[in-house]
């Protein structure tokens, strides 16, 4: 029994002292009946539960009591050297022993977003980690040896690569246990953008945090002090978002919707100061401020491949990129190169081989345009707003080809060319130039509501 003990590993050596120490007696008349046993058993837990936390004398005194009532016959001194010896062992092995779910308060403040690669579909960050949990077995602990503590054992899901800069813990309520730590990341996460849109589009960032333990031990909610801050300096192409109604105007200051409340919310907080997760609508009009940690119902976690649940939460970025630069620097060009193939009527119509040149070199002349800045176009497998616009484009000039393939049928001067010609540029350019007007004048009806970017992304956020 020693050799087996000593190959298992510490956490388990302490859970199977802990069941050992409060496995009931078996029962010493036959006539006993399992009620007895379940109630007699579980009053046992309870006290020595309480026995772990009280204070140093009359706590193990409680716990010797108890195990000797427990254990049977093993003698007096065996049993209270044992509460002794392991007293610590067992207040680290509580949640395991007992199947306590410890609940892990969770926050963040994103400092600033350095880069959204729509290649890659990556985003880089700089952010601070807030949480806050109970652990009882640091009440009056002065120095906790934070190696040997319980700790969250938080995991990112949708890391690629992470750093972390600094981290702090301490007990900042010591009569209760109450546990704070601060950990600053950088980081680089993964996420599916959604670019149907581009460049008149929003996106929806993500941490997506876990744990390494399974549901049974552990719950996320919101930090129950403070909000998530989003204190990002504006990137050079994108502008951080908190409102939520999708139709806003970007010149109006903007005021955070708690668009996702925490699922897990109770009106009991970690702390008995903590401020409940419901009184958030107060603190979301802070400028700063972001939607609360979405935490995944436990009735909509997927087993893992082992089994278990293990608890899920998630941390929203909203972004909306600036459409100015695709105005000026693509659709102001590509409007003027479509309508200077207009021209091409103030050539005669019998004139066909200079008529075809000129719109030719129009046609030739988007297609290295847009070839020269395609750097700067994403790559996906379906068309974006930006890929049909060009493509619209490039239509109207092989449109303009046949238009001038049939007028050259017309003589010189025929009524009927004139009358077509004029319904041609009519029709096409005036459409064609309304639509860009309408873009500059309200390009903020060009993008989707914050509906319809999450309603699009909820595919992603179920897996």
């Amino acid at each position: 029994n020693a050799r087996e003990t000593a190959t298992r590993s510490p956490s388990s050596a302490r859970v199977g002292r802990m069941r050992t120490l409060i496995r009931p007696r078996p029962a010493a008349t036959a006539g006993r009946s399992a009620v007895d046993h379940h109630t007699r058993r579980e009053t046992s837990r309870l006290e020595v539960e309480a026995a772990l936390f009280a204070d140093e004398h009359t706590g193990v005194d409680a716990l010797f009591g108890t195990a000797s009532l427990l254990t049977g016959n093993r003698s007096v001194g065996e049993v209270r050297s044992t509460a002794l010896a392991h007293r610590d062992e067992l207040k680290q092995s509580y949640n395991r022993a007992f199947d306590c779910q410890v609940e892990v308060g969770i926050g963040f403040q994103v400092v600033r977003i350095h880069e959204v690669n729509e290649g890659a579909e990556t985003f880089t960050l700089d952010f601070d980690m807030h949480m806050t949990w109970r652990d009882p077995s640091l009440v009056d602990v002065k120095e906790p040896d934070w190696d040997k503590a319980w700790s969250p054992m938080i995991i990112f899901r949708n890391e690629i690569s992470i750093e972390q800069i600094s981290k702090k813990i301490f007990v900042e309520d010591p009569s209760k246990g109450i546990v704070f730590s601060y950990v600053k990341y950088y980081a680089t996460f993964y996420e599916m953008l959604e670019l149907n849109s581009f460049p008149f589009d929003r996106q929806i960032l993500h941490l997506d945090i876990s744990s390494f333990r399974p549901t049974k031990e552990l719950r996320f909610s919101q930090f129950p002090s403070r909000s998530n801050m989003i204190f990002a300096m504006p990137i050079s192409m994108w502008d951080v978002q908190v409102a939520g109604d999708g139709k806003e105007n970007r010149d109006e200051p903007r005021v955070a919707q708690p668009a996702l409340r925490n699922r897990h919310a109770s009106p009991s907080a970690i702390a008995s100061d903590a401020v409940p997760v419901g009184n958030q609508l107060e603190r979301h009009q802070h400028p700063f401020a972001a939607p609360p940690t979405e935490v995944t119902a436990e009735e909509s976690l997927l087993p893992s491949a082992d089994g278990l649940l293990y608890p899920r939460a998630r941390f929203e970025i909203r972004i909306e990129r600036r459409c100015e630069w695709y105005l000026w620097n693509v659709m102001l060009v590509t409007w003027a190169l479509v309508a200077m193939s207009g021209v091409t009527y103030s050539i005669d119509n019998c004139d066909v081989a200079d008529r075809l040149a000129m719109n030719t070199t129009l046609v030739l002349t988007i297609i290295a345009f847009k070839y020269s800045f395609g750097g700067d176009m994403p790559k996906k497998s379906y068309l974006t707003w930006m890929d049909k616009y060009l493509i619209v484009a490039f239509m109207i000039l092989a449109l303009q080809c046949l238009a001038i393939a049939f007028t050259s049928r017309f003589s010189s001067g025929s009524p009927g060319c004139i009358a077509f010609e004029t319904a041609w540029s009519i029709v096409v350019y005036g459409l064609w130039t309304l639509y860009h007007i309408k873009i500059i004048l309200f390009k903020h009806l060009m993008y989707p509501s914050w509906d319809e970017v999450t309603k699009s992304q909820r595919v992603q956020i179920s897996i």
